[in-house]
């Protein structure tokens, strides 16, 4: 049998256990062999060890784990301020790269990511596991199904407690560390769901809240876009308030028990729409006679025109995306559907909203590429005119 490709992890905090089942369904096809941490002690390579197996090789920057190990592909798992560094170097040095969202801090890096990446002719794969969630691709199939009609609202939330100078986490407290705040490091998972649901977003108003004493960039932010297609939609992020479910915090999980819903996508068209509500499932309703199980594999609508629960399987979107990518490496079938040219338009529309705040007014895209940190460049295309 053919030996199973070598990963190296360029990274290990919190998100690495997110990826590892997914490196565990796929033992067979493939291993993680190396391990780049930033601060390489006695203890932490024991826990890692522990934790990934013996033989695994902890290197204290990822510069050493490129160069002297032999691995196959990278896992980037490093802050955004380092994805481009960390994946520039990755190509060079030959390897795949899977690197967790958000891809950077805004298009012009992704640009230059996805360019080391072409030249050096290995693949760029973007961790943003909404698209893998067993949840959110059943919406996705109600939204093909024509079930809905002519789509003409798109409403996205996420709520959540998160103080990172509460928490210690510096980076993310740091605005060009993060690379701005709240909606660029994590609504932009509504943002790439939008973009797959409903297509390109053609302008966008946003407005901020920040508070200092939790971090640099907005803590809270609402988004109004003007799609391609005609539709309006809403997103907003709260980062205030404790949801029904806390990633960071363990001893918040009672308190966030009856919280609000940590995250909500609900869609209108002429003829029904459809929500997912976390932790509920997803739902669907028409507005004729016409019974939504000619459409999607659904339960019986609770009333004449009610919403019904649609059929789901059940999984996690960060596994399947590993195992998904690991499926690609190994020339296997696979539905890999976030390369980095798939989901550049997701940074685009973050970077778009952090230029409205800044700038108080709505933004057109596409957005003018800068490095970042540079604000004398026209922020649109449009803007050259």
């Amino acid at each position: 049998m053919k030996k199973p490709i070598k990963i190296g992890l360029l990274g290990a905090g919190s998100i690495m256990d997110a990826h590892l089942p997914g490196f565990e369904a796929k033992r067979d096809l493939a291993v993680i062999s190396a391990v780049a941490v930033n601060r390489k002690t006695p203890e932490r390579v024991a826990m890692l060890q522990e934790k990934l197996g013996s033989g695994v090789q902890v290197y204290d920057s990822y510069q050493a784990l490129l160069a002297e190990s032999d691995v196959d592909a990278v896992d980037i798992l490093l802050p955004h301020d380092l994805h481009l560094s960390a994946t520039v170097a990755a190509a060079k040095a030959g390897k795949h790269v899977l690197i967790e969202k958000v891809m950077a801090r805004n298009v012009w890096e992704c640009d230059r990511m996805i360019e080391a990446c072409e030249t050096n002719e290995v693949t760029l794969t973007v961790c943003h596991d909404r698209r893998y969630n067993p949840e959110w691709v059943t919406l996705k199939r109600v939204v093909e199904s024509g079930l809905l009609g002519k789509v003409h609202f798109w409403k996205l939330e996420h709520n959540q407690d998160v103080d990172p100078k509460g928490l210690g986490a510096d980076w993310i407290a740091n605005r060009d560390r993060l690379g701005g705040g709240a909606v660029m490091s994590c609504l932009t998972h509504q943002i790439d769901a939008l973009r797959w649901f409903g297509g390109e977003v053609s302008t966008v108003t946003c407005t901020g809240k920040v508070l200092p004493e939790r971090m640099e960039g907005e803590s809270i932010a609402i988004l109004a876009c003007d799609m391609a297609d005609g539709a309006l939609a809403q997103l907003s992020i709260n980062w205030t308030t404790k949801s029904g479910i806390d990633t960071l915090r363990e001893d918040q999980a009672e308190l966030a028990k009856d919280g609000l819903w940590y995250e909500m996508v609900q869609v209108g068209g002429d003829l029904g729409e459809a929500y997912y509500l976390a932790g509920r499932g997803v739902f669907v309703c028409r507005r004729d006679d016409r019974d939504p199980r000619d459409f999607v594999d659904c339960e019986v609508p609770n009333a004449p025109g009610g919403f019904a629960r649609v059929v789901t399987e059940q999984g996690i979107g960060h596994p399947r995306c590993v195992s998904e990518w690991i499926h690609k490496l190994c020339h296997l079938p696979a539905k890999v559907v976030t390369d980095g040219r798939q989901v550049r338009g997701t940074v685009e529309v973050a970077e778009a909203a952090g230029e409205s705040m800044r700038l108080g007014r709505r933004i057109s895209l596409p957005v003018v590429p800068k490095p970042w940190g540079d604000t004398t460049q026209p922020e649109t295309q449009q803007s050259k005119s």
